[in-house]
């Protein structure tokens, strides 16, 4: 091959690459364990024999949200990712789905499964229900990678007026969750999936795509996990246990030292924005960022490929070693 044929191939992949749309399979195989005596719903790849890599998902997703980043760091860990109980494939039983409802279900699955030295990759609320493991078990954390989090600098609200300059629409959304039009928007019409999903993502998902994320919440009086998730937000310091939570995890972010943290956000972002990234950057040791492009919320949709090559290049340098 002459030096311009081989300047024309590598031309055209580069463009193909460019276009190329997140791909909707997801080959991997449905696993499940007991905790707290439901099922639990996981998928597993990469070197099984190696430490974990535990993705968590927020609302209304599932692992599904994960099928293009995981295999981008399977050669580096156990990777594991799972549906939050009333999600996904994890049973939907007829429990009150509260914050910390979701915390213990984390932490038994961890125990379930027995997992030492992990390394977290975490999205939304799958965050906080994370690093309240996170703060409580440092020993046995070797990094922790997140995205749209809710956190400093914008988290927690404790002044809505101020907080609803900046972002009046994301104030808007918590407060009408919170009132009785929530149960219509959220339940009755699951605009969370029909609506919310495609709005908070660039490109146009496909219907396989979208079937995947539907599916789970076909029966409409399974919609309540998704609800409370919002309802949850504290605003002006109520619910109190909940923001001592957020304020649990803050202060662990601005006082850590020994373990590695990334945050990896795109523009414009929903929950996180570039300034915050440029404040965590200021205010957190031993933490690195990753802007991957344009994006919303649910950036593993919009780019995959830029998640997964930031999530592997941190972790070799910072979390494998170790």
């Amino acid at each position: 091959m002459t030096q311009h044929q081989y300047a024309d191939v590598q031309w055209r992949a580069a463009h193909a690459h460019a276009n190329a749309l997140p791909s909707p399979e997801f080959p991997y195989e449905s696993k499940y364990v007991e905790v707290g005596g439901h099922q639990m719903h996981y998928v597993e790849s990469g070197d099984l024999s190696g430490d974990p890599i535990v993705f968590i998902h927020g609302a209304p997703t599932s692992v599904y949200l994960w099928r293009n980043v995981m295999p981008w760091v399977e050669d580096l860990g156990r990777c594991i990712a799972f549906d939050l109980m009333g999600f996904g494939k994890s049973d939907q039983p007829d429990i009150e789905y509260g914050y910390f409802k979701h915390v213990e279900f984390v932490r038994e699955f961890i125990e379930a499964l027995d997992l030492k030295n992990i390394t977290f990759v975490i999205h939304d609320w799958g965050f906080n229900y994370a690093m309240e493991y996170v703060v409580d078990h440092p020993e046995n954390v070797k990094g922790v990678c997140y995205s749209e989090a809710l956190m400093a600098p914008r988290y927690p609200i404790d002044d809505t007026e101020a907080y609803g300059k900046e972002c009046p629409g994301v104030l808007e959304m918590y407060r009408t969750m919170a009132s009785e039009a929530g149960e219509d928007i959220a339940i009755t019409q699951n605009l969370f999936i029909e609506r919310v999903m495609q709005e908070h993502i660039y490109r146009l998902m496909t219907q396989r795509e979208m079937m995947n994320y539907r599916e789970p919440f076909f029966d409409v009086s399974r919609r309540g996990p998704i609800l409370q998730m919002p309802r949850d937000v504290p605003l002006d310091g109520a619910p109190v246990d909940i923001r001592a939570s957020y304020q649990k995890y803050n202060d662990w972010f601005v006082t850590k030292q020994d373990i590695p943290t990334l945050h990896v956000y795109a523009t414009p972002g929903a929950v996180n924005t570039p300034e915050d990234a440029s404040w965590m950057c200021d205010n957190i040791d031993n933490h690195e960022s990753a802007w991957i492009g344009t994006g919303i919320h649910y950036i593993q949709e919009d780019n995959p490929e830029g998640y997964g090559r930031a999530l592997h290049d941190w972790m070799r340098r910072n979390v494998t070693p170790r």
